[in-house]
């Protein structure tokens, strides 16, 4: 029987989380890309914005979560293979959300894919992936989701020798994106859950923090990159001007272009004069899931101090301010041979940005379960308790508005041209609108305990 405790829930870790999916939703969704606020875009290189807080805060969180629901899970007697079993299942089912959303424009909105086969490939894909999605979730009716997942995988077979194999889905999936953001959180939950299950105490959690980030620190600035030589951090993105022997100038480009090619991200992709590709990368790439995992470990290191027996709220509190700021500190401090840079996702960035989710998190855990402050923080937590349902659907929403044909352009264009203002002023207030539209159907969720858990 494990001795582990279970701890109460968090009203201040649903709030931050919803507070940070609900930033994730604005700073994705502007009303236009060529009108955003400054801080509302991603730093161009090294440096950082609030937008570049947003996903290290969720994974971090992450790693909090897990604190709360693995000793509750280990004290009512499930087993740590047991556990880690459903951390795979779990993890699998990010990954398949991760790639439906990358699909999801050639599902519905189809082109000249209009015929019959058409339809029935299509309706063989939606059936499959939620089968596969709710099965690995954990559905309770087995049998039933069984059989949606059989005839899914059926009808998209048919469908697609039906097609002659020549459909935009198919075109769609066969260079689909691998790596992305529901991705590296599924690997990063992974190999965090990994290292806690096979080391869960202090010590080792902190090692392995020490550890994977140091080892980032000194590969990623000491170790000569093929055809380029030592890595250079102060080069951004290359350009079509940028000679060829200098286009990998770290290590996060050359692994990313020679592991996964055209599997990346589509915007970050060079080609030379006959249309070969010759560099890529992804922001969720490889080698930089290594420091994201660090993330998740500091997250649960925080996990285990909000968990204490022996440790009165005051002075959780105090810690969670104290390590704060040491981490803030330590973040500058190694930015100044290791820039912060959220595009590959450096050691100061890992360092710096959990500081900062450490105060966020002791500003709110100090108002909401230490004072009771709950009086408009309600959207927030409904955000948190539905957190990976709202970034899935509202993508899939967001989409939708831009494929969907009104006069000579889309709904989106349409929606962001009656909007009040500036042209940035006017995508402001698009995003708000968006993010305000979801908190009501989170709120609503909420209301009737209608939670879409992966």
């Amino acid at each position: 029987m494990s001795t582990l405790q279970p701890a109460r829930r968090l009203a201040s870790l649903d709030a931050l989380r919803g507070l940070t999916i609900a930033a994730m939703l604005l700073v994705n969704n502007p009303g236009s890309w060529s009108h955003i606020y400054w801080p509302l875009e991603h730093a161009a290189w090294n440096g950082w914005t609030f937008t570049d807080l947003v996903f290290p805060f969720f994974l971090f969180m992450v790693g909090v979560a897990m604190m709360f629901s693995f000793p509750k899970r280990l004290a009512r007697g499930d087993s740590r293979r047991k556990l880690m079993g459903h951390v795979v299942q779990r993890s699998a089912a990010l990954m398949l959300l991760g790639w439906w959303g990358s699909s999801w424009s050639r599902v519905l909105w189809t082109g000249q894919d209009n015929d019959v086969w058409s339809i029935v490939l299509r309706i063989g894909f939606v059936a499959g992936a939620v089968g596969a999605v709710v099965l690995l979730a954990g559905a309770e009716r087995k049998g039933l989701w069984l059989s949606v997942l059989g005839t899914g995988l059926l009808l998209f077979v048919v469908g697609a020798f039906g097609s002659g194999w020549d459909d935009s889905l198919l075109s769609r999936l066969a260079g689909l994106r691998i790596p992305g953001v529901l991705v590296r959180i599924a690997w990063c939950y992974l190999l965090a859950s990994a290292l806690w299950f096979w080391m869960p105490t202090w010590k080792a959690m902190v090692g392995w923090t020490v550890g994977l980030l140091g080892f980032y620190f000194l590969f990623m600035l000491f170790v000569p990159i093929p055809g380029f030589g030592m890595p250079d951090l102060s080069r951004g993105f290359p350009t079509a001007e940028t000679p060829v022997d200098e286009l990998f100038s770290n290590w996060a480009f050359w692994i990313d272009y020679h592991v996964f090619g055209e599997h990346t991200w589509s915007f970050r992709q060079l080609r030379d004069a006959s249309g070969a590709l010759i560099w890529s990368f992804d922001p969720e790439g490889l080698i930089s899931t290594i420091p994201a995992t660090a993330t998740v470990l500091l997250g649960i290191l925080t996990g285990k101090w909000l968990t204490r027996e022996d440790t009165d709220d005051a002075r959780k509190l105090n810690g969670l301010f104290v390590a704060a700021g040491w981490l803030m500190l330590l973040g500058l401090v190694v930015s100044i041979w290791m820039p912060i840079n959220k595009r590959i996702w450096t050691s100061s960035y890992t360092i710096f940005t959990a500081g900062m989710a450490l105060a966020t998190l002791g500003i709110l855990y100090h108002a909401i379960d230490m004072k009771g402050w709950t009086k408009g923080v309600d959207w927030m937590v409904a955000y948190g308790k539905n957190a990976i349902f709202a970034f899935v659907a509202s993508g899939m929403m967001a989409t939708s508005l831009a494929l969907i044909d009104v006069g000579e352009g889309s709904l989106k264009g349409w929606l962001y041209g009656i909007m009040p203002g500036s042209p940035k002023m006017a995508s402001f207030l698009f995003g708000i609108s968006f993010v305000t539209v979801w908190a009501l159907i989170a709120v609503g969720l909420d209301r009737r305990k209608l939670y879409f858990k992966v």
